[in-house]
């Protein structure tokens, strides 16, 4: 058992509060129980088996992961150990990797079977939650601790984010002594990085890749519910869908090809959804027809020729009928009218 893990004493962040988190889930480096050397002494550093967000070194033979360097720029799909600055920067993340960004690069994988073990039973599924979970939670925790801006201009500043939480976490600077040590607060900070990470996890793999595994049943039998193969049917509704489509297009060269979305809302109302182009809330690959827009029950049945409709968003994103019937007759006719 290696251990203990170390990282730097004084006012921490959320990094190196996952980082040890995330580190504590594997046995090699202590279980849960691992203790942690919280110091900036180069000659103490030197003697433990692994150390994060210290020591100016980032050399993952040597266990070695700090990220504070000049000349350091690892991104999460980017070339284990070769530096690279922001311009020079491949693949798909620009954003520089903070200590929790490098334990989760090297270690996630495990991390993520030692929390849900089924996930080792399908290497694609794996890889999977693993870029989606960095991209939900830990690429903003880079992102913050590394100075980059959310957006070149903030219109406001979001203050309940995980950061922000483990920030209040440190002594004040006017609380009397006598209160929780710094080691005692670390703890918390870390433990609350956990929870967070337990939680977002455990959504992607109890929520997320259930709808995604639907999605792509789904996305395989659309041409069942119109041959046009642009119609495509959930039979549970609520599931979040549009994500996986546009991901799951793309994966079976079939990118653009659904136009409408149909599911049924907690009501058992059935919605016909337009699909937006990926990358916008509002630009719709194909809406409804403008006649119906803002139009509702029995003036929309007129207006269409369909029996059931309920109503007609006015920006023609969405509508509404009484049965799946009505809803794919609304879907079809969208598309005739195109």
């Amino acid at each position: 058992m290696l251990s203990p893990i170390g990282t730097h004493s004084g006012t921490f962040q959320a990094d190196e509060a996952l980082g040890v988190w995330l580190l504590r889930r594997l046995a090699q480096f202590g279980g849960a129980s691992g203790p942690v050397v919280r110091t900036r002494d180069p000659s103490k550093l030197a003697e433990l088996p692994i150390v994060i967000d210290v020591g100016g070194t980032y050399d993952h033979g040597a266990l070695r992961y700090d990220h504070h360097q000049r000349g350091f720029f690892e991104t999460f799909d980017g070339d284990v150990g070769v530096a690279k600055g922001p311009d020079e920067a491949t693949g798909r993340f620009k954003t520089k990797l903070s200590a929790a960004g490098l334990v989760y690069k090297h270690y996630g994988r495990e991390v993520l079977t030692a929390l849900h073990p089924q996930l080792a039973q399908s290497p694609d599924m794996l890889d999977w939650v693993y870029t989606k979970l960095y991209v939900d939670l830990l690429e903003g925790l880079d992102a913050i601790d590394n100075g980059i801006e959310v957006a070149d201009a903030t219109r406001y500043k979001e203050g309940s984010g995980l950061s922000t939480r483990v920030h209040r976490l440190n002594a004040r600077w006017n609380t009397p002594t006598g209160g929780p040590t710094e080691d005692e607060r670390f703890e918390q900070a870390s433990a609350l990085c956990g929870v967070e990470f337990s939680e977002a996890l455990g959504y992607i793999v109890e929520v997320e890749l259930p709808a995604r595994e639907l999605v792509e049943q789904a996305l395989a039998g659309r041409a069942e519910a119109d041959p046009s193969g642009r119609i495509l049917v959930l039979k549970s509704g609520g599931m979040p869908w549009r994500t996986h489509l546009y991901e799951l297009e793309r994966k079976h060269g079939a990118e653009g090809a659904v136009l409408f979305v149909l599911y049924t809302d907690q009501a058992g109302m059935w919605r016909v959804q337009a699909v937006t182009k990926e990358g916008t809330d509002f630009t719709n690959r194909l809406s409804l027809p403008e006649a119906w827009r803002g139009v509702r029950d029995a003036k929309l049945c007129e207006v269409s020729g369909i029996a059931g409709c309920r109503f007609c968003h006015a920006a023609g994103f969405i509508g509404g009928n009484d049965s799946f019937e009505g809803a794919l007759a609304m879907a079809r006719k969208a598309l005739e009218s195109a």
